[in-house]
């Protein structure tokens, strides 16, 4: 089975949760109570769409999130060396970047059933780039932006920005029983970010700088949780599946599942802390772009994305007023098997706030 087949079996089961979540919503009416505000019902900072709205509730948030890649470079689970990146045809090297993604959370139930949600984002990727390789004479004149000119150990920085994807969707309550609480989710994400950034040379960014995706994509989830008022637990599955084969400039990114579980203790009611494990697993770009653009490091070619990514998180969140929440949780990767050659991520950050009415 192919790793597309493979991931479109993970999607399945939780399109089927979304599709039915109204005639089981109708079936367990009656067992739905209100969510509470205590600090420990809200899962991690880092998981969007881990709750539900009772009839009514309108809540705004703002979500930060920061990711930093750094250090050797990674093929496959192994550390890979400049010297077989040379080997390999490239000249230059990913030596750091961040990404950074601020979000405006809006969700908004009419009733006690359905919540609706909208995502809209602005994203930031900032790269460092090393040169390892050897370059003939005129490479220093190339006006390519620069850092496919790079002599071995110059190092050259850059970055692009601009707003990204929106998320627009809706959550399903299946149950909201005191101990075990369940919604299907099922969203689109809207290509409002930009695939067609170019840099001074007007060659094509690299493909993960491009703050969107160029694509309509489909996104169904699934989520539990349950506990007592000693310990809360939490799961969620999500995938995105890209709904095109390729985008305004040639290519698209590939399919995306992740995985969640997590847990909150609380200190108090206004205060609780969790712990979370969060694995994802990412195709490859498929497509080329069709344009001009450069092959002389790895984040130029599509084939050194994706991979799969198990992570753990710790994290706090308290609730002020019983209408205002504050979270935040760090995570670092403690299994990484990625495709082709990458700059392995070392560590993220994720900050929430957010008001209810």
């Amino acid at each position: 089975m192919t790793k597309n087949t493979k991931r479109g079996a993970f999607a399945l089961p939780l399109l089927l949760a979304a599709v039915s979540a109204p005639a089981l919503a109708d079936e367990q009416q009656d067992q739905i109570v209100a969510v509470g505000q205590r600090a420990d019902e809200h899962g991690p900072a880092g998981i969007m769409g881990e709750h539900v709205h009772k009839g009514g509730e309108f809540m705004v948030g703002l979500v930060w999130m920061h990711d930093e890649f750094g250090g050797a470079n990674q093929s496959g689970t192994r550390t890979i060396s400049d010297h077989d990146i040379a080997m390999a045809g490239y000249s230059v090297r990913t030596k750091s970047m961040s990404m950074d993604m601020a979000m405006l959370h809006l969700m908004w139930a009419p009733n006690d059933r359905v919540t609706f949600t909208l995502m809209p984002m602005w994203m930031r990727m900032d790269m460092t780039m090393l040169g390892i390789g050897d370059h003939d004479e005129g490479a220093m004149d190339m006006p390519d932006g620069g850092h496919h000119s790079l002599m071995p150990g110059e190092t050259m920085s850059h970055s692009v920005s601009g707003i990204g994807d929106t998320e627009l969707g809706a959550l399903v309550s299946l149950s909201r029983r005191p101990a075990l609480s369940a919604h299907a989710g099922l969203a689109v994400s809207i290509p409002t970010g930009s695939v067609s950034r170019k840099n001074a040379s007007g060659n094509f960014v690299h493909y993960g700088m491009q703050p969107g995706s160029g694509t309509w994509d489909l996104i169904p989830s699934f989520t539990l949780s349950g506990g007592n008022d000693a310990l809360r637990w939490g799961a969620q599955a999500r995938y995105k599946f890209r709904a095109e084969n390729r985008n305004e400039s040639g290519f698209r990114f590939g399919d995306r599942f992740d995985a969640n579980l997590w847990l909150a203790k609380p200190l108090s009611p206004a205060a609780a802390v969790t712990a979370r494990l969060t694995y994802s697993d990412e195709g490859r770009i498929e497509g080329h772009y069709n344009g001009a653009h450069n092959h002389a490091s790895p984040p130029d070619r599509q084939e050194n994305y994706g991979g799969q990514v198990l992570q753990a998180g710790l994290g706090a969140n308290v609730v002020i007023g019983g209408n205002l929440r504050l979270g935040a949780e760090a995570t670092v990767p403690v299994y990484q098997d990625l495709n082709g050659i990458q700059s392995p991520k070392k560590f993220g950050v994720s900050l929430n706030l957010s008001r209810m009415f």
